[in-house]
């Protein structure tokens, strides 16, 4: 008897999941239907970044050079300029042609 009732507890769960739209699991087996269901994180975590400059450094040279007369800021490339200017100022620059590392050590010996 309580195989019977066993099996008809089992009928109503599948007809109660089909009515209102819940997925009949009855070996609670898992599936990963949590990880579906959850909100799609890409959109988020795209507009968080910055986007990406519509000219890209190589063709801003390009119109630069086309056209000097629109005198054309390219941020990055001044910001990259201002960071060499600091690094020379505090010493930490690149050094000049033949005063590297190999040519302090040939001068050692």
């Amino acid at each position: 008897m309580s195989q019977g009732l066993a099996a008809r507890k089992l009928k109503l769960a599948e007809l109660t999941s089909k009515v209102f739209q819940h997925a009949f699991n009855p070996t609670n087996a898992r599936t990963g239907r949590y990880i579906m269901r959850q909100n799609l994180a890409g959109e988020k975590i795209y507009s968080y970044y910055p986007r990406p400059e519509l000219l890209s450094g190589l063709k801003f040279r390009k119109l630069d050079m086309a056209f000097p007369e629109l005198e054309l800021l390219n941020l990055d490339e001044e910001e990259r300029l201002l960071k060499v200017e600091k690094l020379k100022r505090r010493g930490k620059g690149t050094p000049k042609k033949g005063e590297g590392r190999r040519a302090a050590l040939g001068k050692k010996k």
